[in-house]
């Protein structure tokens, strides 16, 4: 066997991609590892956060402060509102519903952890009827039955956790936007979950769900009023409001109840008060 030399080609060790086009594809791998992580985990804290008691909960409630006005008159007909819904939905022994009325001119009611629900005057002074009342205060009722705040808290803390881990800072914002977009999915479900059995908590206190999708209504007219169409869909954290009239309509109509009846006023004195907590919250 004869060896015979041969030169060497250059450039054999000079990779033929770009570097730039290298890094590009390492970064969106990293990128697409954290989102999958991000995403699985929080998906599996939503999961386990179901099964946590709901004592644990109410212990948690200290670590999120919620400012509130005290109004007798505006309490005492809330209660009574939700007394029927709470009826209505055969909410758990263990889990105590506590009505927080503020005279802030939001135009919102959230539930969060503990069984707390707060009603904002903004929303409260626009509702046409009590049965669109018994709609809202029903949804947020079915947050708390379904574990819902304890869900999207224990999201958020897995996340914030795992950003702090691989990122080296637990800001949220580190990853912008779309960082959270993958959870909102659930989100828009939690909410037509909360939808559908308020909507069969309405049928069963009144007979029918005529008023139901006046809430709905009501959103609509005020984004609208705000230059607000709602956007894409995939970006918010709630159905589209024309998408949920539609929904518990059709809902409705599964279930053969009747849509058509006489709603409830909301009862004059309520609107005087409403009014006078305004003015006393401004002084």
């Amino acid at each position: 066997m004869k060896f015979e030399y041969k030169e060497i080609p250059e450039g054999i060790n000079v990779s033929q991609v770009h570097p730039l086009r290298e890094l590009a594809v390492l970064l969106g791998g990293a990128v697409l590892i954290i989102a999958v992580a991000v995403y699985v985990l929080g998906l599996s804290a939503g999961f386990l956060a179901r099964y946590i008691p709901f004592e644990m909960e109410l212990e948690l409630v200290s670590s999120f402060p919620i400012e509130t006005q005290e109004n007798a008159e505006i309490d005492a007909y809330l209660e009574r509102v939700n007394a029927q819904v709470i009826k209505a939905m055969a909410l758990p022994d263990e889990m105590k519903i506590t009505l927080r009325y503020s005279s802030d001119d939001t135009v919102n009611a959230f539930a969060t952890l503990g069984g707390n629900v707060v009603v904002f005057r903004g929303l409260l002074e626009k509702l046409p009827n009590e049965n669109a009342l018994a709609m809202l205060l029903a949804h947020e009722v079915a947050h708390v039955k379904h574990r819902d705040p304890i869900v999207s808290v224990s999201r958020g803390l897995t996340i914030s956790a795992l950003l702090s881990l691989v990122l080296g800072q637990s800001d949220l914002g580190v990853l912008g936007d779309t960082g959270l977009y993958t959870l909102l999915h659930f989100n828009r479900e939690m909410e037509s979950e909360a939808d559908r059995e308020a909507l069969e908590a309405v049928y069963k206190i009144y007979g029918h769900t005529q008023g139901a999708d006046d809430l709905f209504r009501i959103f609509q007219a005020y984004r609208e009023e705000k230059g607000d169409d709602g956007g894409f869909e995939f970006l918010q954290t709630h159905p589209l409001d024309w998408k949920r009239i539609n929904a518990i309509d059709s809902y409705a109509d599964q279930h053969r109840w009747e849509i058509e009846g006489k709603t409830v006023p909301i009862p004059e004195n309520i609107f005087a008060a409403m009014n006078a907590s305004s003015e006393s919250a401004k002084k």
